[in-house]
């Protein structure tokens, strides 16, 4: 089946519709928070990865194949119409890729905590479901996760055993346990394939539009400069790290910068 990636988060307004791509975890969830802190009338659709929420749809392992699909979704729901991009992490990469193979007048991209990518070896089995077990909890990547990482040293995790090492962790409630097995392997599905996608993408070309990348002050600089790779690049600095960004100040910040951008490209 044809994977349908757009969520509406508010599709109604006169403006240029906003589409906020997914990061790793195939999830456009951490975007819900910015959408009331925008102008009223400006439409704003999420893009999740095929397969978060669908079981017939397959992942994808190509930042290409993505920014493919969610083109054509654009083209599908609003043809022949202006558009912006934003994408935090992953979903900054994603949104490069597609505004570099855009057809129509080069969009706004915007980036949030994304660093240029490079191609770089895959992680083990063990450090991806360690990845993909903090990103659903939602905690802080840089915290302390004694027993996270104690209940994953009592068991031996490939490839094969990850289902397996998911029900472990699930029935000891390391992870969620209001998710079923199913949805939880359908999940770090999405994540690994994401993660292979992002480890293999080499940029190439450029976007010949105007490109705001926005970091958070708490987040490492390393790879942070995108100039050179866009027509026009403006930085940007919110209060924050990677993940409390999102939060408080940091998403007020974030919002602000977001619609001055938006404001300025309509």
């Amino acid at each position: 089946m044809e994977p349908e990636p757009l969520i509406p988060l508010r599709p109604s307004g006169a403006g240029t519709p906003l589409y906020c791509l997914h990061p790793a975890s195939g999830s456009a969830y951490s975007y819900f928070s910015l959408v009331p802190l925008l102008d009223a009338d400006r439409p704003v659709y999420g893009v999740e990865a095929p397969g978060f929420d669908d079981e017939d749809e397959k992942p994808l392992c190509s930042v290409g194949e993505l920014a493919e699909l969610y083109l054509a979704a654009i083209a599908a729901e609003r043809p022949g119409e202006p558009f912006a991009l934003l994408g935090w992490s992953m979903g900054g990469v994603i949104g490069y890729e597609m505004a570099r193979r855009s057809d129509g007048p080069p969009p706004l991209l915007i980036t949030v905590d994304t660093p240029v990518p490079m191609p770089e070896p895959m992680p083990d089995a063990e450090s991806l479901l360690r990845r993909f077990a903090i990103d659903l909890t939602g905690a802080d990547p840089f915290a302390d996760h004694g027993v996270l990482d104690a209940a994953l040293a009592e068991l031996v995790i490939t490839d094969e055993s990850v289902e397996s090492a998911l029900a472990t962790l699930s029935a000891d409630g390391v992870i969620p346990a209001e998710l079923d097995l199913g949805t939880l392997t359908r999940r770090y599905a999405v994540h690994r394939a994401n993660t292979i996608a992002l480890h293999s993408y080499q940029p190439r070309g450029g976007h010949p539009g105007p490109m705001v990348t926005i970091k958070g002050a708490g987040s490492p600089s390393t790879g942070m400069d995108w100039t050179g790779m866009c027509a026009e690049v403006t930085a940007e600095t919110v209060p924050g790290n990677h993940y409390t960004m999102w939060q408080g100040e940091g998403l007020t910040a974030l919002a602000r910068i977001v619609t001055r951008a938006l404001r300025r490209s309509s």
